[in-house]
């Protein structure tokens, strides 16, 4: 069980990408867009993914030169919502020489009120989202926004405009998209349509997100397939591709599931995609061992996420809905991806295996901390004895479904 499928790398891709950016999956070309003295911004992630940003910039950053548009009207625009910025070490990683020596970079902090422009806001059945924005994109007379697509817990899949929001979306507006997902009722994890990604797209289309650049990486992080053009249509194209990369069939769930958080180690806030996963190849009452690195602790930017994580599905609903309606204070996007460990933790008990969490704060979440992964196992073959296991190697990413 969850192994990824095997699709070789195209290694055509970088030609695939000039092509299409003149004959995109959906929306206009990219030159139809352009005209003299814009100021072009490029929405790029952070080191918490893995789209090849900088194999990606020197193409595109050249034809918009070559459409004329210099390099100095263009401006790269680190987008990591409400994670971290980026080292000065980590953005020579990230976007290579060709960026950090000719282009203007910026980064969003999303804690930075100066930063940020209010717009109107948008609604999702009756919840309202806030609009606030950094000014850099809002500014931009063409914003172009990078990402890769795979399997997201709270946005179905990832990509699209959700390099804008939460990218580069303030608190409020981040919490808002949070709270809307939270209050579904359901974990929509490989779902195109859910009202997380509606208010993702709606607070997108409120900016004026002119053009995407999608990639599909394999396991390997290898391309294997482009997507460009409009933000919403392009971006399902690249759905139907991702679906083919990370869906894991499966018989039906198993009593024990083994899920590692790779390829999302940074923090438990990254590590905990792997448990969504987990939460649909495991049965009611089983086991998850929960293999997770948590190089960099438990989150960042988030200070009460441990007080969050203490609580049950039902407390944490009360409380979203509470801090929404303004009647308590409280952080709505830590309490949103509490409410997923929290559904997850409720169908199975958790063992965990890292080296970045303290005995202390897995008690306190509510988990059993093993030293490694045999005790783990051994520990669980006796409480479930002659149970079913299954492996997910890539539970960061996989979409385990019941195969038909």
């Amino acid at each position: 069980m969850g192994t990824l499928n095997t699709i070789n790398a195209d290694t055509n891709w970088q030609n695939q990408l000039c092509s299409k950016l003149d004959n995109p999956d959906a929306g206009p070309a990219l030159n139809t867009l352009l005209s003299h003295g814009q100021h072009i911004v490029i929405l790029v992630e952070d080191n918490t993914r893995h789209t090849p940003v900088k194999e990606i910039l020197p193409l595109l950053c050249e034809y918009l030169v070559s459409h004329g548009c210099p390099l100095k009207n263009q401006e790269i625009l680190i987008a990591p919502g409400t994670h971290r910025t980026l080292t000065e070490e980590e953005l020579w990683e990230k976007l290579g020489d060709y960026v950090m020596q000719k282009i203007k970079v910026s980064q969003h902090d999303f804690n930075n009120a100066e930063d940020l422009i209010q717009l109107d806001d948008v609604y999702i059945d009756n919840m309202r989202i806030p609009v606030m924005v950094n000014r850099i994109a809002v500014d931009a007379d063409l914003l172009i926004g990078l990402g890769n697509i795979i399997p997201h817990p709270n946005a179905g899949y990832s990509g699209g405009a959700k390099i804008l929001d939460p990218g580069c979306c303030g608190s409020e507006t981040v919490s808002a998209t949070h709270a809307a997902a939270a209050l579904m009722g359901y974990l929509p994890l490989g779902m195109e349509e859910n009202a997380c990604r509606d208010s993702i797209e709606q607070v997108a289309n409120k900016v004026g997100l002119d053009f995407i650049i999608n990639v599909v990486l394999n396991e390997n992080n290898d391309v294997v397939g482009v997507v460009t053009g409009d933000f919403i249509k392009s971006h399902r194209a690249g759905v139907k591709i991702a679906k083919k990369v990370f869906g894991v069939p499966i018989k039906k769930p198993v009593d024990i599931l083994i899920s590692s958080s790779f390829p999302y180690d940074i923090d438990y806030w990254q590590c905990e995609k792997a448990l969504i996963s987990a939460y649909f190849a495991v049965k009611k009452g089983g086991i998850i061992i929960f293999a997770a690195p948590c190089i960099e602790g438990i989150a960042h930017n988030h200070d009460d996420f441990i007080e969050w994580l203490k609580l049950d599905s039902n407390e944490l609903e009360n409380s979203i809905s509470e801090i929404w309606e303004g009647t308590r204070p409280g952080d709505l996007i830590a309490a949103g991806i509490a409410l997923g460990a929290a559904m997850v933790r409720e169908k199975a008990e958790i063992y965990i295996y890292t080296t970045g969490l303290s005995k202390e704060t897995i008690k306190n979440i509510g988990y059993t901390y093993f030293e490694n992964l045999q005790d783990a196992i051994n520990a669980a073959l006796i409480a479930i004895p002659g149970g079913s296991i299954g492996i997910l190697p890539r539970g960061g990413d996989c979409m385990p479904y019941i195969a038909k």
